[in-house]
């Protein structure tokens, strides 16, 4: 039976665009950075591999410089991986290199979450991968879009509204002057590491960032 079209699963139909997402943010992998020998292997991606997306290259990498102890199984696995890059027309990778844009523009815990998602999508059965990939396929760009942050955002959220539920009345003003004074960015580490505390020692935490210079913020929640 298929399951509910959750929004943690909504997140996996932008990761399979690219199964680089669910990876370490890995450089660009340029073809002459390969050893003769693991060019030999990818030679048929020769032509394409500067459109590869910089995961892609490096799985590859990796995969053909355990060529020489792959079974005739693996072998035979790795090349049918090659003819399915090879095979995608140059439209769809330029597609997937600015989807894996975007994913590196994303905070460091919305990047976490998606690569956790991706790899509880991968973990369904086949006709379910399918269904979200044609969900997917059929959403809007702003869909997408909201697919990558909806999740994160209402975390985001959520330890925010925590927070300001725990702060004493007379406290209220110079938290929130403080909050506002750091970047999105600051903000949402500052959320995340005070949920990530014991009730008993957030408090001190709060204190201790509401007194610190603007310098001190930046480099505690950078």
């Amino acid at each position: 039976m298929m399951l509910p079209m959750k929004r943690s699963l909504l997140f996996l139909l932008l990761l399979v665009c690219t199964t680089a997402w669910a990876q370490p943010d890995p450089p660009a992998l340029p073809w002459a950075a390969l050893s003769a020998e693991e060019q030999q292997v990818l030679e048929a991606l020769r032509a394409k591999w500067e459109q590869l997306p910089e995961g892609a290259q490096q799985r590859l990498q990796r995969s053909a410089r355990r060529y020489p102890n792959m079974t005739s199984d693996q072998r035979e696995r790795l090349a049918q991986r090659v003819q399915k890059w090879n095979g995608l027309a140059p439209e769809r990778l330029a597609k997937m290199r600015e989807h894996y844009a975007q994913f590196q523009q994303l905070a460091p815990e919305q990047r976490e979450h998606l690569r956790a998602a991706f790899q509880r999508f991968r973990s369904l059965p086949p006709a379910q991968r399918q269904a979200l990939r044609e969900k997917f396929e059929q959403a809007s760009p702003d869909e997408r879009r909201a697919f990558i942050t909806g999740g994160a955002t209402q975390q985001h959220a959520g330890a925010a509204r925590e927070f300001i539920d725990s702060i004493a009345p007379e406290q209220g003003r110079p938290t929130r002057e403080m909050l506002r004074a750091l970047t999105p960015g600051e903000r949402h580490a500052f959320f995340q590491q005070w949920r990530a505390l014991a009730p008993e020692q957030r408090e001190e935490y709060r204190q201790r960032v509401l007194q610190m210079t603007a310098e001190q913020r930046a480099d505690v929640l950078r």
